[in-house]
């Protein structure tokens, strides 16, 4: 009896851990080396990290979050959530309905001290998602993870996070499945950062 339980148990357990980590695979035994990511047009950042404020709400553009979505009606912006990070949270408001909303964000880190090696940690980020694919013409670089909807672009100095609401379909029915890089590509467009 008590074996079983032990077993009930770990059986619990690993499917947690499963459910947490469902996006990863193992990078054990791949090839490295692959620079084909990175931007070769790539000449400097539009703005410097120290030159970014706190607030990024003012990089957002209401009506380009609006247009991706189709049943969007309004959107919301705070930018006053800023503890170690630049970031704005944004909530997008469907069917004019306040209590139908779902958010997103955009987060930018200081990573200045790993210029030296940011190439193989952008390959090893590729590698260690399934859903995870290189965007082009993006930053130095640009990837997008679609289990987590963001779309994270490499800059000089510092790395950008964009993460985006699924679409809503029908009042409290998400389309999980939808494809909402595109919407990311363009939201990080708007921002006229890169």
């Amino acid at each position: 009896m008590k074996t079983l339980k032990n077993s009930i148990w770990a059986l619990v357990a690993a499917l947690m851990l499963l459910s947490c980590m469902g996006d990863q695979k193992t990078i054990v035994g791949q090839e490295y080396g692959d620079t084909d990511f990175v931007n070769e047009d790539f000449t400097a950042n539009k703005k410097s990290f120290e030159d970014l404020p706190k607030d990024l709400c003012g990089f957002l553009n209401e009506d380009s979050i609006l247009k991706a979505y189709e049943n969007a009606t309004s959107v919301t912006f705070n930018g006053k959530n800023s503890f170690m990070s630049k970031n704005c949270q944004f909530s997008v408001t469907f069917f004019n309905d306040s209590s139908q909303f779902i958010q997103g964000s955009i987060f930018i880190i200081d990573d200045s001290a790993e210029e030296e090696t940011w190439q193989e940690t952008w390959e090893f980020k590729k590698k260690r998602y399934k859903t995870a694919e290189y965007v082009k013409n993006l930053g130095r670089a640009a990837i997008w993870i679609g289990k987590q909807r963001k779309l994270e672009i490499k800059m000089k100095g510092y790395s950008v996070a964009i993460t985006v609401p699924p679409k809503m379909i029908a009042k409290s029915k998400l389309d999980n499945g939808a494809d909402v890089k595109n919407i990311a590509i363009a939201i990080a467009e708007s921002t006229n950062l890169f």
